[in-house]
């Protein structure tokens, strides 16, 4: 049975959906010639930079260490000279603290100081080894793995998924991912169930990846409170609360989080990124992400964290044509970059180069009350009327009407025959709403 939940879309035209270009391209290195690496890659307090211009590194060597409750360090991902650490523009509003380092070549490690097998670590040891490791979400969110694994108090958990759905278009790197790495990520699961003392575990994959479905459901025979589940193939199946809904039939309440449904969602990059953790002692330096669209030779990399977008896209052979939008991410939830020389994060899962017909931004009309964006929303809200709100600027009516359990998706905006922006005009809403604490 494929499982689903209640709204979502199917953005399945070429332009939007674009997997089959990357589906079958297996990873490829990427090793640049420098990296220039932010040190607020994660929710929480940026990481405070313990090297300086002139000093040389090992890859994996801690570069900056963490602040505040839910910081986590960050990591050279090349060996090599530190050539400066400074203020740099990469995707956020304000510029980013950022350690840039020539590549020596070497790709000589740090000391690594592995715990043992998926089954054999000290349970007592692996949530340190997870925050010692940088470890934050690769699904795109970056909150720190380590706080996940730990259950506060009054809380219990039965349930761990990991996220094999990568419904967003364009990308396949989680794809490629379990078909050609299923082991790391199942022994990434296993660590996550025994450090959480969890017995059931969950792969959710979409059917739109029967070969996957495949290897994993292989690589799964035999493991105690293993399997895989299957979903149908729908936006935003990926997102945590439609994949809790979808996969166990718990609603997360409003105002929530997955825990509260006794679930903890993964993703499956982050479940491989914990297993290297723990049985190599590697912390995360890199990761996979696909590089396609309007390019000559779209491919799914595997890259050091602090590559620049240039040198991913140079590596896929260059802009087939004029680019009008370059995506960090797919199209429905990826943002633009101002510039190609912003470099690429531990969020970063794909880089979509559209072209300058495609980029062409369509006209918005008057809204006329049609009601596809409700039955769109896969948070159950109502964007027409949020939509009146945020014209009116009621910022308090937004929030009475739960404006802030949207997930920005960019569903009800894809459904809008209007084409009116209403996933951005929420997005802002929802920063206004934190920022003044309406």
């Amino acid at each position: 049975m494929n499982l689903s939940f209640k709204g979502g879309i199917h953005p399945l035209r070429e332009l939007h959906e674009g997997k089959g270009k990357t589906s079958s391209l297996p990873i490829q290195d990427l090793v640049p010639e420098k990296v220039c690496i932010p040190v607020d890659m994660h929710i929480g307090a940026p990481s405070a930079p313990c090297v300086k211009k002139g000093d040389l590194v090992k890859m994996g060597q801690v570069i900056a260490t963490p602040v505040g409750g839910i910081g986590i360090p960050v990591h050279a991902s090349v060996s090599g000279e530190v050539i400066s650490v400074g203020p740099r523009q990469m995707l956020g509003k304000a510029a980013s603290t950022c350690i840039e380092i020539a590549n020596d070549g070497k790709d000589e490690w740090a000391e690594l100081y592995p715990l043992g097998s998926a089954e054999s670590a000290p349970v007592d040891k692996i949530v340190q080894q997870v925050k010692d490791a940088g470890i934050c979400g690769l699904g795109g969110a970056c909150f720190p793995s380590h706080i996940k694994m730990m259950i506060p108090d009054g809380k219990s958990v039965d349930t761990i998924i990991l996220n094999g759905a990568e419904c967003e278009t364009f990308l396949t790197a989680d794809h490629r991912l379990m078909l050609e790495e299923p082991d790391r990520i199942l022994k990434g699961l296993r660590v996550i169930m025994r450090a959480m003392n969890v017995f059931f575990g969950v792969v959710a994959i979409e059917n739109n990846k029967p070969d996957a479905i495949k290897t994993m459901k292989e690589a799964a025979q035999g493991m105690e409170g293993v399997r895989v589940a299957v979903l149908k193939t729908k936006y935003p199946q990926g997102g945590e609360k439609q994949l809790i809904d979808a996969v166990t039939k718990r609603q997360v309440p409003s105002g929530g989080l997955p825990i509260d449904a006794k679930v903890v969602v993964f993703n499956v990059g982050t479940a491989a990124a914990i297993a290297d953790a723990v049985i190599e002692g590697k912390p995360l330096i890199s990761r996979i992400t696909t590089v396609t669209g309007a390019v000559n030779t779209p491919c799914n990399l595997r890259i050091r964290i602090g590559t620049s977008f240039q040198a991913a896209i140079d590596a896929a052979g260059g802009c087939a044509e004029e680019p009008g939008k370059i995506f960090a991410g797919g199209s429905m939830t990826g943002l633009c970059i101002s510039s190609t020389e912003v470099s690429l994060t531990k969020a970063n899962n794909g880089i979509v180069v559209l072209n300058q017909k495609d980029a062409v931004k369509q006209q918005a009309t008057p809204c006329i009350r049609c009601g596809r964006c409700i039955d769109a929303c896969p948070s159950r809200l109502n964007p027409q009327y949020l939509n009146v709100l945020n014209e009116q600027a009621d910022l308090v009516g937004m929030k009475k009407h739960n404006v802030m359990d949207c997930t920005v998706c960019g569903s009800c905006s894809y459904r809008c025959p209007a084409k009116i922006e209403l996933s951005a005009s929420f997005k802002e809403a929802k920063e206004k709403i934190t920022a003044r604490r309406v």
